[in-house]
């Protein structure tokens, strides 16, 4: 995985950055796409890559409804996690 497939966009970097600051929680994606200013469709766009990389776990729920969260369990977010808390304090 290169840094170029996880940060695609500025909307990716915000929304990998919310999901970092936000580590626990399960967000749907007509809240993500109000926090980032985009429409949900671009949400669906933008984590795609991230989904596929198994960055971040997906689930599409009744009535359609898609929640996404950060997979802390899997390596490259580990590493995310690790680099992101140590840039957060310079």
């Amino acid at each position: 995985m290169r840094l170029q497939d996880i940060f695609q966009s500025k909307a990716q970097v915000k929304l990998v950055e919310h999901l970092l600051m936000n580590r626990s929680k399960v967000f749907n994606q007509a809240g993500l796409a109000r926090m980032l200013n985009v429409s949900p469709s671009t949400v669906a766009r933008i984590a795609e890559p991230l989904v596929k990389s198994n960055i971040l776990l997906f689930e599409r729920y009744e009535k359609g409804m898609k929640i996404f969260a950060l997979n802390q369990e899997a390596p490259a977010t580990r590493n995310l996690i690790d680099f992101y808390d140590k840039i957060r304090d310079l």
